[in-house]
């Protein structure tokens, strides 16, 4: 060290020899301005000066406000979760309810397709017996047409007659049967013969003038109606009577 220099010479040179080799340099960026040109004057403002006191300060406020940052985020990952959980249940409840309705309305649909078979296979059957019957009326009246056919009448039991009666009574049971399964079914028939035409029920196809009942009596029946869960199913297809007509 030269004689006579002491500290605060040493520390000015320095200063000088150092801007004497940056002055042809440019200013560091990132660097704010404001702080850069303080300390290229020479100062340093006081209430920019930090130490480690103040540095402590901050890391500590940055460590609690990222931890308050952190259980946001999960609480908010909690409600998401639940949020999703909720809708999954949901959703799972309007499929599996709609998977029911299907089901429900498939079912209906079956049953009213077994409903419409059984009403037509009844309809037949009572048909046949209908017919049967007619044909019995028939072979009874031949049989006792003529004098020769009433004096000399076989004791013997006719077997067309027995056949017939034997037919008639297979027609029968199976009617019953199916009235039993109509039945089961919580399928009735409608009453219309002599009853008075309802047309929510029924529809007349046709009319005859009557005297002896008032109009709008069923007189016949052409096809039965039936009604299913308190509900028409098929309504029934009559004859009614009405008035006769004036005479001018």
């Amino acid at each position: 060290m030269m004689v006579g220099t002491n500290r605060d010479e040493i520390l000015r040179r320095f200063e000088t020899l150092l801007d004497s080799a940056l002055a042809a340099e440019e200013p560091p960026s990132g660097i704010d301005a404001e702080i850069l040109s303080s300390v290229m004057a020479g100062g340093v403002d006081e209430n920019r000066r930090c130490d480690s006191y103040a540095l402590w300060t901050a890391m500590t406020a940055l460590t609690q406000e990222i931890k308050l940052q952190g259980r946001a985020f999960q609480d908010l990952n909690l409600a998401l979760s639940g949020q999703t959980e909720k809708m999954a249940e949901e959703l799972r409840a309007v499929y599996a309810e709609r998977e029911r309705t299907v089901q429900r309305e498939a079912q209906g649909r079956c049953r009213r397709e077994a409903l419409r078979a059984l009403i037509d296979l009844r309809d037949r059957l009572g048909r046949g017996r209908e017919s049967v019957r007619a044909r019995e009326v028939e072979a009874a009246a031949a049989a006792n047409r003529g004098w020769w056919a009433r004096v000399f009448r076989k004791r013997a039991a006719d077997p067309a007659a027995d056949a017939l009666a034997a037919l008639i009574r297979g027609y029968e049971l199976g009617v019953e049967r199916l009235d039993q399964t109509l039945d089961e079914f919580n399928a009735r028939e409608i009453r219309c013969q002599g009853e008075s035409f309802d047309p929510r029920r029924m529809n007349a196809i046709e009319s005859e003038e009557s005297a002896t009942v008032p109009g709008g009596t069923v007189l016949e029946v052409f096809l039965s109606g039936y009604e299913w869960n308190g509900e028409v199913f098929r309504p029934a297809q009559v004859k009614v009577s009405r008035g006769p007509a004036s005479s001018l």
